[in-house]
């Protein structure tokens, strides 16, 4: 078993409750509430601004040069992926305000550069990617069950994080190659580290689609 292989093994109980959230399956349904889809895009505008900055951040730590271009190409996606929004935004009618961040939000993108920063190439990796993996997942198994249908208004959503069968690279399938090239060379103290980065990562994601559903904010005005 490859290191990422078992560290999909051990995720897979966080995806199923993903899978299962009433975000999820509200967008499966077409029927996630105007205010939830507002809070979702306001706090993702926030992180994808992160994402995109510690994947420069991780373009630093690698002289391999195709995973640099690929690195670079995610970041053209995430530049992309306002598409998303747009299509949650014209449901919705709502324009974005740049809300404050969510304890959730900042819990997740202080995550992303502490591990980015302080880490390993591959803890830079790990810190990414359940977030391509886990859209990646939602989007593929959301077309399985026929919720890209015409009758829903996140159709376009759905589709976009869905694998195309057009697509001539498989980044998901590229990420997973370079974390296990990435910790080739590291002693299994660090191999643990690099799978609990990533495990969080992936409990982080689950913590976003529930901030969103809750409309999670500050106890405090500060």
């Amino acid at each position: 078993m490859t290191f990422s292989e078992d560290v999909l093994k051990r995720a897979q109980p966080m995806m199923a409750a993903i899978m299962v959230h009433p975000f999820v399956q509200g967008i499966a349904a077409g029927t996630v509430p105007d205010a939830v889809l507002n809070y979702y895009v306001e706090q993702d505008e926030h992180y994808l601004k992160d994402y995109l900055q510690v994947t420069a951040l991780t373009v630093t730590k690698t002289t391999d040069a195709d995973d640099i271009a690929r690195l670079l190409e995610t970041a053209q996606f995430v530049s992309n992926e306002s598409k998303a929004h747009e299509v949650m935004l014209a449901i919705t009618g709502h324009h974005v305000e740049n809300w404050r961040r969510s304890p959730d939000t900042q819990l997740y993108t202080d995550h992303m550069y502490t591990s980015a920063y302080h880490g390993t190439y591959a803890d830079a990796i790990a810190v990414l990617l359940p977030c391509a993996w886990s859209y990646g997942v939602i989007g593929s198994k959301l077309v399985s069950q026929g919720a890209n249908n015409e009758a829903n208004p996140l159709k376009e959503w759905i589709e976009l994080y869905a694998p195309q069968e057009d697509d001539t690279i498989d980044y998901n399938a590229w990420r997973f190659d370079a974390l296990n090239r990435a910790v080739a060379n590291l002693n299994d103290s660090q191999k643990e580290h690099v799978a609990q980065t990533f495990l969080k990562s992936l409990e982080m994601e689950w913590r976003f689609w529930e901030a969103a559903w809750k409309q999670t904010q500050w106890q405090f005005d500060f």
